[in-house]
């Protein structure tokens, strides 16, 4: 896990690409004490169990530790090998195992789960030139007249 510590993440938001760095628009801001304190506490976490319940026990330090350490915390916890990878993640933006939504994990998720949307807001249009390119748009307009033409065909004139 790298370090959430100031510097480190200020480093880490330089190498992002603008569309990405948009989504996190408070940069490193957040609480240096709170972010020292989840990096000391996820050293040595090896089970998504352990990590679920440690984000349980610390959720005002995930709050106040900002959006830049949250992302790159959320980043090394997708980044694990573990086998129920998919449902822990979802686990932390759901606030409702482990500790019943009272506190901790309950009390993060919300943030989470935002921190989540601002990635996915940001990084859509990336992902739609990815997918929609001038052959992917030629492909479509081509089997919508393929479509319209049989249509009229049936019809027996224009739609």
């Amino acid at each position: 896990m790298a370090d959430l510590m100031k510097d480190s993440i200020q480093a880490w938001l330089e190498r992002l690409p603008e569309d990405v760095r948009s989504a996190i628009p408070d940069g490193a801001a957040g609480d240096e004490d709170a972010a020292k304190a989840v990096t000391e506490g996820i050293k040595g976490l090896a089970t998504p169990e352990q990590v679920l319940e440690f984000v349980d026990g610390n959720g005002d330090s995930f709050v106040a530790m900002g959006r830049a350490r949250r992302v790159r915390f959320l980043a090394w916890f997708a980044s694990r090998t573990y086998p129920s990878r998919t449902e822990s993640f979802v686990a932390l933006t759901d606030g409702e195992a482990g500790d019943g939504g009272q506190g901790g994990r309950g009390k993060v998720a919300p943030f989470f789960l935002e921190d989540v949307r601002a990635l996915v807001e940001a990084l859509g249009p990336r992902a739609a030139r990815g997918i929609v390119d001038a052959a992917a748009i030629e492909a479509v307009a081509g089997a919508g007249y393929e479509v319209q033409s049989e249509l009229e065909m049936r019809q027996g004139g224009a739609i």
